[in-house]
């Protein structure tokens, strides 16, 4: 007797939107910090999240560490944020848009910003050097950039700024230059930027100050040679 055929067992619905929807929750701080107060707290407890990092480690952070260190109770700490998840991601992305905010201040589109190319770039790289710096627990957090799903696109839309950012300046310092030219330059910059000042910042190469030097002569080699296109053009 023939065997009777089965029927293919329909596709169990994707739980991801809802994982998705949970996980942002998780994340997201519990009120926005809209008064000075308000904001002053919020920095005391990622900047003391940073340093809990940085001197002890990702894996023994906890909301009672954070919150000695800031110097308030927990209590305080979960008005702002849910869990130390929340604290963590809360201090990448503050991170990132802080160094936004400091490439969009160089900008020449405004009057304070640089007017010439060398000088733009050459004040991204010492401004940028410096926020590496004075980021606490940098290391840990530049790891979680890549490891943590929930972060990727947070990352993705950074990185996007930034090269649109760069490529616009450049764009306005050599204005023959082709869009597509200009924002694979910038990409590249921007590549290069971030690696050397890992190397040098993050992993502590014992000739750190060498090679921020030579970050700036990468880019002004690449600032030449953009300039030359777009002579040329």
């Amino acid at each position: 007797m023939a065997k009777k055929k089965t029927s293919a067992t329909a596709p169990t619905p994707s739980a991801t939107p809802a994982t998705t929807t949970a996980t942002e929750d998780m994340l997201a701080p519990r009120r926005m910090p809209n008064q000075a107060r308000s904001r002053e707290t919020v920095e005391l407890v990622l900047r003391a999240a940073g340093t809990e990092i940085e001197q002890n480690g990702l894996d023994s952070l906890t909301t009672r560490r954070i919150a000695a260190l800031a110097g308030i109770s927990v209590g305080t700490l979960y008005e702002y944020f849910p869990n130390k998840q929340a604290i963590v991601y809360a201090l990448v992305t503050d991170w990132m848009e802080r160094i936004l905010a400091v490439m969009d201040a160089l900008h020449p589109q405004h009057p304070e910003g640089c007017q010439d190319m060398l000088t733009y770039l050459g004040t991204q790289v010492d401004q940028l050097s410096q926020m590496y710096i004075d980021q606490p627990g940098l290391g840990a957090l530049v790891t979680m950039l890549s490891s943590v799903p929930q972060l990727r696109d947070a990352v993705r839309e950074h990185d996007e700024r930034s090269i649109t950012s760069v490529a616009s300046a450049l764009q306005h310092f050599a204005p023959g230059v082709e869009p597509a030219e200009a924002r694979s330059m910038a990409h590249t910059i921007i590549v290069i930027a971030h690696e050397l000042l890992c190397e040098a910042i993050v992993r502590e190469a014992p000739d750190a100050a060498t090679l921020i030097r030579n970050l700036k002569v990468c880019v002004f080699a690449l600032a030449a040679r953009l300039q030359l296109s777009s002579q040329t053009l």
